[in-house]
């Protein structure tokens, strides 16, 4: 006959302090979590319609407007402005470096029609002090001391709106890839391809209306895609051009914009912005919601003084 077992049932009763106190440690543990997941989601994207909330790392004469516009340069000569994505990305060379993004930039001169410079460009940095940068041709990415050198580690995507003659440039406003130097290793002149009518149609970087961009990289091959705001992404890039970017990244690296002018001057602003490292995890940006860009007005054509003299003897 098996001995009788006897089962104690033992229990406990907190005081009112003691379960508040696990209480307030159970909600801690859980928002840490939170933190930790949230916090692993910015390391691999982001979104922004609008930057009103964005915590960006700003210089120069960058800033954030009160209706959420990125503004990176005004009408000031000789001055450049950068904003990055404050938080480094895991681009270790042992894994996938591939990244997408998607961006919708204006380049404003002060007139319509009129000549402005010098660009916006989407800069993927192992740093976000580029202080040592120049402006005017040099974007306020790269100076006369660092071009070409591999120390650099820079890719540089350019909208750039001035021909410069040392750096081999097309004679009008071009799209080109940047490794470590502003002398574009590709480079081609705006426009896109219509998926409708199956050809190119050009760009104009300065008419102050907003254009979509798109950087692609899959680990091997880099596409640049240019359209209107109106326009779905086009079927075929603007550019395309295999490259090996183990060889230019380090571990960690920065990605954001930079513009700058010269005696030639522009409005560039960025009205939204959606980064990722993987394709199938890049948010779509909402066109609908981003901040609409200030033009300048157009001057009213005054009379000239004979010819009002004219007008006057004619009525009498």
């Amino acid at each position: 006959m098996l001995p009788e077992r006897k089962i104690i049932f033992l229990e406990f009763s907190l005081s009112p302090s003691l379960a508040m106190a696990c209480r307030l440690y159970l909600a801690l543990i859980f928002s840490c979590v939170y933190l930790i997941c949230l916090s692993s989601q910015q390391e691999t994207g982001f979104v922004y319609n609008g930057f009103e909330q964005a915590d960006l790392f700003i210089d120069g004469i960058a800033k954030i407007l009160p209706d959420g516009l990125l503004q990176l340069t005004n009408t000031t000569e000789l001055q450049m402005g950068h904003a990055f994505f404050k938080k480094p990305f895991d681009f270790d060379p042992s894994s996938s470096l591939s990244f997408y993004t998607h961006f919708v930039c204006a380049l404003v001169p002060p007139k319509l029609g009129a000549d402005g410079g010098h660009g916006i460009v989407f800069v993927v940095s192992p740093s976000i002090d580029l202080s040592h940068a120049y402006a005017t041709q040099y974007l306020g990415v790269f100076s006369n001391l660092t071009n070409g050198t591999s120390s650099s580690h820079l890719l540089a995507i350019e909208l750039d709106t001035v021909k410069t003659v040392e750096f081999n440039e097309l004679e009008k406003p071009h799209v080109g890839i940047d490794l470590n130097s502003p002398i574009s290793v590709e480079s081609a002149l705006p426009s896109y391809f219509s998926n409708a009518l199956g050809k190119n149609i050009s760009l104009n970087l300065l008419s102050g209306e907003p254009i979509q961009v798109w950087v692609d990289y899959n680990g091997s091959l880099l596409n640049v895609t240019l359209a209107p705001t109106e326009i779905q992404k086009p079927n075929q890039p603007l550019i395309s051009r295999y490259i090996n970017l183990s060889e230019i990244f380090q571990e960690k690296m920065y990605v954001g914009f930079s513009s700058s002018t010269g005696n030639l001057l522009s409005n560039h602003y960025i009205l939204g912005w959606s980064f990722s490292r993987r394709k199938e995890q890049l948010q779509s940006l909402d066109l609908s919601t981003l901040p609409r860009v200030p033009l300048p007005k157009e001057e009213k054509k005054k009379l000239s003084p004979l010819l009002i003299g004219l007008v006057i003897l004619l009525v009498i």
